[in-house]
């Protein structure tokens, strides 16, 4: 039994709850405007049966239509998780070359106040290409990932 086969019986407070959402929805994709969502949602609080629920969606196409014509926004927890990880990894690695950078200039710093004018600057062959390679790790990494355009 379904809500329009007895209009007649009373809506609780989660069927009041799953039209507002219906109605949030709606008003986030530009199907209602203000006045309309405001005037639909306080209608909503007050209803008392689902003939008078029934008519706030009435105009509003099926969730399962316009879920099947565009992707949903709000990725799922296992992506949420992934893309901390690779975060995680991304500034994991830049710390280690951040640390290591800093190290090869300290030595090489101290083997210059010890030999009088400035030697070769060598740190450039430890940090250059490891740094280009972090960067364009870093920058590809974000265009990898699948977009549902």
């Amino acid at each position: 039994m379904s809500e329009s086969d007895l209009p007649q019986l009373r809506a609780g407070d989660e069927d009041r709850d799953r039209v507002v959402g219906v109605l949030r929805e709606a008003f986030a994709e530009g199907r209602l405007d203000q006045a309309e969502f405001e005037d639909r949602l306080g209608r909503a609080q007050i209803a008392k049966t689902y003939a008078d629920l029934a008519p706030l969606t009435a105009d509003l196409p099926p969730s399962d239509i316009v879920g099947s014509k565009s992707p949903t926004l709000e990725p799922d927890d296992q992506t949420l998780e992934q893309d901390r990880k690779e975060r995680r990894e991304i500034k994991s690695a830049w710390a280690s070359w951040l640390g290591v950078g800093v190290l090869v200039n300290i030595i090489w710093f101290a083997t210059w106040m010890g030999s009088g004018p400035a030697p070769y600057y060598w740190p450039i062959w430890v940090i250059g290409p490891w740094g280009g390679g972090m960067l364009i790790w870093t920058l590809t990494s974000r265009f990898e990932k699948p977009h549902d355009d």
